[in-house]
């Protein structure tokens, strides 16, 4: 089956492409491939760090007033066998009065824009209160078989002003650490 330009005009006077069966070639980008052309898409990462059991690995708030934002995916890694909460709250507050962690940008997606996230991150965070338990991941990690595990979410999780999802990871991770990041992306409400 080939591809030929047709003659079906529409209203604004572009063509599409049919096939020989007069049926049309249809593409439409994901969500999260719309918001990285408009800058609007981002990671936040977070990595090795001195983690104790039951912290907070990463934690990121949006702080948007005006827009959602929609989580893509979880890509998760610990060094030891354990189970990995995923969790969501809503607080305005989270991690602001001086967490014991490290504050994490979000790294637009698109080099070419200069958008910033409107977000708070942070990651190792002791003082951070679990929130609903939405999901949970489990590693079975040895020294010599260690894999990481990728969330992907569907696009399900959807974050309000000063809604929170946070991964914790129950069991002290060893020297090697963990990996934690989040992806996600700006609709309007």
């Amino acid at each position: 089956m080939s591809f030929t330009q047709a003659l079906i005009v529409g209203p604004s006077g572009n063509t599409a492409q049919v096939n020989d069966a007069y049926e049309m070639l249809i593409a439409s980008p994901t969500g999260l491939q719309r918001a990285t052309l408009l800058g609007d898409a981002f990671a936040w990462n977070a990595i090795s760090s001195d983690l104790d059991a039951t912290d907070c690995a990463l934690m990121v708030r949006n702080t948007s007033s005006s827009r959602l934002l929609v989580i893509n995916r979880i890509y998760t890694w610990v060094d030891v066998a354990t189970q990995i909460d995923i969790h969501l709250s809503t607080n305005a507050t989270a991690f602001s009065a001086g967490g014991v962690g490290a504050a994490v940008t979000g790294v637009n997606l698109n080099t070419s824009s200069n958008k910033v996230a409107d977000a708070g991150a942070y990651s190792d965070d002791a003082s951070v209160t679990q929130g609903t338990l939405i999901h949970t991941l489990h590693t079975n990690e040895t020294a010599t078989d260690e894999f990481g595990i990728d969330y992907m979410t569907d696009d399900a999780i959807i974050l309000g002003t000063n809604g929170c999802l946070g991964v914790d990871v129950v069991s002290e991770p060893g020297a090697a650490g963990f990996e934690c990041t989040i992806v996600g992306y700006y609709i309007d409400v």
